[in-house]
Order: C-alpha cells, then sequence, then structure tokens
C-alpha cells in the first residue's frame, strides 16, 4: 500500500466514517462512497481490499439491531433462498457475460426506478405479490451478484416498492446483505483470496466505519419516515449512476 503517513490514515479514516454515516443512515452505501473517497488516495484495489471485513461487522451489527433479524427471514425467506440459488447461476456465467454491459444495464434500470419512486412516491408492492416478487429480486440479485459481487440493485428495488419503516428497511438490508456476503463466498470460493496482510488492514478500517455508522443511526432517529425514503432513494440513484459510469470508464 502507499506510504501510511499521517495525513493518508486521516483521509482513509475520515473516508470510512462518511460511508458509515451514509451506511447508519439509509442502510446501504457503504462501498460506493468508501471507494470513490479512497480512491482520491489510493488506488481502486487497495481501496476495496480495505472492505470486507467492515462491512462484515456492518451488516451484522444492522441484522441484529433493534432484534428484528428472525422476523426478517420469515418475511423474506423466498427471497433469501432465490438469492442463494441465483449465486450459483452467477457463479458459472461469470466467464461467459460482459461485465461491463451488465453493469450499464443494471445501472440505467436502478436509475430510472429511482427517479420513477421519486416522482411518484405512491406506488407500492401488492401484499398479495410480495412473496413471488421477492423471490424473483432474489434470483435477479443472485445472478448479478454471482457475476460481478454487485447482488444489491434488485432487490433494493423490491424492498423501497414495500414502503418499509426505516429501522424495518435498515434491518432487513443488513440481513440479506450478510446473508448475502456469505452465500457470495460461498459461490466463489477459492476464486479470490484475501492475505494474512490484507485482512489485518481490512481489521484496521473497521473502527472509523462503526463510529460513523453510530452517528448515522443516530441521525436516522431524528429524520421523518419521508425524509428517510427521500435520502433513500437518492442514495440508490447515485448508486446507479456509479455503475453506469463504472461500465462506461
Amino acid at each position: 500500500m502507499t506510504e501510511l503517513d499521517p495525513s493518508l490514515i486521516a483521509w482513509c479514516a475520515g473516508s470510512l466514517a462518511v460511508a458509515g454515516v451514509v451506511k447508519g443512515v439509509v442502510g446501504i452505501g457503504i462501498p460506493m462512497v468508501s471507494i470513490a473517497l479512497l480512491s482520491l488516495a489510493i488506488s481502486v484495489p487497495q481501496a476495496v481490499a480495505l472492505l470486507p471485513v467492515p462491512i462484515l461487522v456492518a451488516n451484522t451489527w444492522q441484522a441484529f439491531r433493534g432484534g428484528r433479524f428472525k422476523s426478517s427471514l420469515r418475511r423474506f425467506g423466498p427471497l433469501i433462498i432465490a438469492l442463494a440459488f441465483g449465486m450459483v447461476i452467477g457463479a458459472l456465467l461469470l466467464k461467459h457475460v460482459d461485465d461491463r454491459v451488465l453493469q450499464a444495464v443494471i445501472g440505467i434500470a436502478v436509475m430510472l426506478f429511482s427517479i420513477t419512486s421519486l416522482s411518484t412516491p405512491e406506488f407500492r408492492v401488492p401484499l398479495r405479490a410480495e412473496r413471488w416478487l421477492g423471490a424473483v429480486a432474489g434470483v435477479l440479485g443472485g445472478v448479478l451478484g454471482g457475476m460481478s459481487s454487485l447482488f444489491g440493485p434488485p432487490i433494493l428495488m423490491f424492498l423501497v416498492s414495500l414502503h418499509l419503516s426505516k429501522d424495518e428497511f435498515v434491518a432487513v438490508i443488513g440481513t440479506v446483505y450478510l446473508l448475502g456476503g456469505v452465500f457470495l463466498l460461498a459461490a466463489l470460493a477459492g476464486v479470490r483470496v484475501m492475505g494474512a496482510d490484507e485482512v489485518a488492514l481490512s481489521a484496521l478500517a473497521t473502527p472509523p466505519l462503526l463510529a460513523g455508522m453510530a452517528l448515522g443511526q443516530w441521525l436516522r432517529n431524528k429524520i421523518s419516515q419521508e425524509a428517510f425514503r427521500t435520502a433513500l432513494l437518492v442514495t440508490v440513484t447515485l448508486i446507479g449512476a456509479s455503475l453506469l459510469l463504472r461500465a462506461v470508464f
């Protein structure tokens, strides 16, 4: 890694803390925010290598905080099972699909969904369709995740359409992201390996991110449900734009 002078350490810690604040407020956004900021000081591969441990710890905290883990599993069991199934398919297709084309298509779809949701906030998934649409979102997210490690966008679009309360959304997405990360590691076992040095640096990156996340959770308690939904949709739009830019450049 680049020489660890104090200013570099401060920048990395601050970048991770900002990503933690976003994660604490809306439940998502660690890779998008942290890589965008960290890459201004270190290379993108170095930035990516810092994230596995903080993401795992953050999603574990988020999934179990508030006592909603079991209820999330019960309500969204079909989505989670479908996610695991889709990741196996995606891993098998990994070498046969152009990753840039995939990212561009998903990026455009996510942006269109977010913009439409902002302009027509009354749209929601009917309760009778929730389980089978959740399974569809899970399969799509799994296939995408198996091919690109980005399993979140289809699942985010589905969950936003349910109009969950802010605390429930954060708990559910934490549960799905935690289990999705485990599924992804299993599906891609042996393909990507982190050494001991990378794991140690990633562990050191965890405290500033968790500190930011704690602040973000405090802020979430201070904002209204409508403000939360707007912030969430703006974040999802930025994720879509990030995918599109990654595909183009």
